[in-house]
């Protein structure tokens, strides 16, 4: 199961059309993404890094540049099992079997290029990375049904299955889903709808959740804030949900609350009761510069998020979607544009934790 960084990456790319990427290149993907922040985070120390504004342009530029690099090089790819080097078959059968899955694969494809070896099933079964132009295991991908999993492992659907029952949902699992790599080693296990949960194999604790709740359920401060934030975007007077969410974040839980139907969301942290993220579209407001950009939202994002964004600097444009407020030591702001010829507002997102 990815962490909670790498989830968000997940919510974005499913915006995306084409969800045809193995998950083998996705685990390629997030390690060039953890890389590229690893730069980042150094390049920080010298001057701000910007993320662009519109989150679907930036989820498509800066995901065709990773995609692009474990697509660059040549790909010499194996559709057949007995063209398959058996070493390799025996490594990852070796390494599933330590892991405690008892499971006989039947691998049929082996791809292989600069970056990582791969084998797995056709069917996604199974993926077994490995470092290049060895038979030393880099990541362990292993579906299968519950009842499949070893005697030792019912704690950890014990721990996934309380997850649930505290959002008041009684749920049997049929799948999970075994994914170990160098960074630790999680057992999650999924539900149609998104929903999800996430366990560390080694502490057996949840370390990542997404979790449906009836509105019922939810404190209704958080409606009442979600509909005052709404209210101060659009002017308009009266907001419902249809739908709330809670899962865990990098600060702490947020509660997402949207109607479906009409296009709204905002998104709020269920400590600290800040808002993150208020989506809506409005012609209330119309932006079509950089100076405007800080002029026009300064007393909105003032009211909304409670941020003083006297001093930000705006960066962006139609070019970009949206413009990114910045300011040294303060919460980056992204104005999602939604058309960019009106210069009207979609949305608006504060990275409180960046």
């Amino acid at each position: 199961m990815p962490s909670r960084d790498e989830q968000r990456i997940w919510e974005d790319l499913r915006s995306f059309p084409d969800q045809k990427l193995s998950w083998e290149r996705k685990q390629v993907m997030l390690e060039n993404i953890r890389e590229e922040r690893r730069k980042i985070s150094k390049q920080q120390k010298r001057a701000k890094y910007v993320w662009v504004a519109n989150g679907l342009v930036a989820c498509a530029a800066v995901f065709f540049v990773i995609w692009m690099k474990p697509f660059s090089t040549p790909v010499e790819t194996s559709a057949s099992h007995a063209s398959i080097d058996p070493a390799y078959v025996e490594a990852a059968q070796k390494a599933i079997k330590s892991a405690g899955i008892n499971k006989e694969i039947l691998f049929d494809e082996f791809e292989k290029d600069g970056d990582y070896d791969i084998i797995r099933k056709a069917d996604r079964e199974a993926i077994v990375t490995f470092y290049p132009n060895t038979t030393k295991v880099r990541t362990i991908l292993v579906e299968c049904a519950v009842n499949e999993l070893p005697t030792s492992y019912q704690k950890y659907v014990d721990t996934a299955q309380k997850a649930f029952k505290e959002a008041n949902q009684q749920v049997v699992f049929q799948q999970a889903r075994f994914f170990k790599s160098d960074e630790g080693t999680d057992l999650s296990f999924y539900l149609e709808n998104q929903q999800y949960v996430s366990v560390d194999v080694n502490t057996n604790r949840v370390t990542d959740y997404s979790l449906d709740y009836k509105l019922d359920d939810v404190d209704k401060k958080y409606v009442y804030q979600a509909q005052k934030a709404l209210m101060l975007l659009t002017g308009k007077q009266s907001f419902s949900f249809s739908h709330a969410n809670k899962r865990s974040g990098k600060v702490e839980e947020v509660w997402t609350l949207k109607n479906e139907n009409e296009r709204y969301t905002v998104r709020i942290g269920a400590k600290s009761s800040r808002i993150y993220k208020v989506d809506h579209v409005t012609d209330r407001y119309k932006i079509n510069s950089k100076e405007e950009a800080i002029s026009v939202t300064k007393p909105l994002i003032a009211s909304i998020f409670g941020i003083d964004i006297a001093g930000y600097k705006a960066d962006g444009g139609k070019d970009w979607g949206g413009y990114v407020l910045t300011s040294e030591g303060k919460p980056v702001i992204r104005v999602i544009i939604h058309d960019l010829h009106i210069g009207d507002i979609s949305g608006i997102y504060v990275e409180w934790d960046e």
